[in-house]
């Protein structure tokens, strides 16, 4: 098919394609034709993919399937099956139909709720919470020692750190550079 379509484009035959969507919507696919034997690609932008394996519900309600890939297998409409219902069936609907009519209320109705609680898993939850208390209160108790050891700081404007000078080579002979660069931090 694709060989008659390039013949055709250079030809200068236009080739129109059918173009449907499958129920999410979004998905388009092309074909010649929706029939079986003929070739299904997945539009995707300008790009042609050829249709994988397997059955896809289009936006109509149709069934299409590809066992090749890229080649259309056939195309259904689904079926609805309706429950087959027997006599028998009638006969016991009815009959449970007359029944529930002639029910009375009922002139009490038990209730029962049974609750199975393992001791072992209750003991072993109790023995965790208390190892928490125990922790919460070491925690505690940590904590306000801390606060007893804490020393309050405050700032003294007054306070002047001395800047300590390291004089290197005060002794010695002045050279001219040294000269000049006295005189001009003068």
């Amino acid at each position: 098919m694709n060989v008659v379509n390039q013949i055709k484009e250079l030809l200068g035959m236009e080739v129109k394609l059918a173009q449907m969507k499958l129920q999410d919507g979004v998905t388009v696919i092309e074909a010649e034709a929706f029939e079986p034997q003929q070739a299904i690609f997945i539009v995707n932008g300008e790009e042609k993919v050829p249709m994988p394996v397997g059955e896809y519900m289009l936006e109509d309600g149709n069934v299409l399937e590809v066992e090749v890939e890229g080649i259309i297998a056939s195309i259904e409409m689904p079926e609805e099956e309706a429950p087959e219902v027997t006599e028998e069936e009638e006969a016991t609907a009815e009959k449970e139909q007359e029944m529930t009519t002639e029910a009375a209320t009922p002139k009490r109705v038990v209730e029962s709720v049974t609750k199975e609680m393992f001791f072992s898993e209750i003991e072993k939850l109790r023995a965790e919470i208390a190892e928490l208390k125990l922790s919460k209160t070491e925690v505690v108790e940590a904590v306000e020692l801390s606060n007893d050891n804490i020393e309050v700081l405050s700032h003294n404007p007054d306070a002047t750190n001395e800047v300590k000078l390291n004089l290197y080579s005060r002794k010695r002979n002045a050279t001219t550079l040294d000269v000049v660069l006295s005189k001009l931090n003068k």
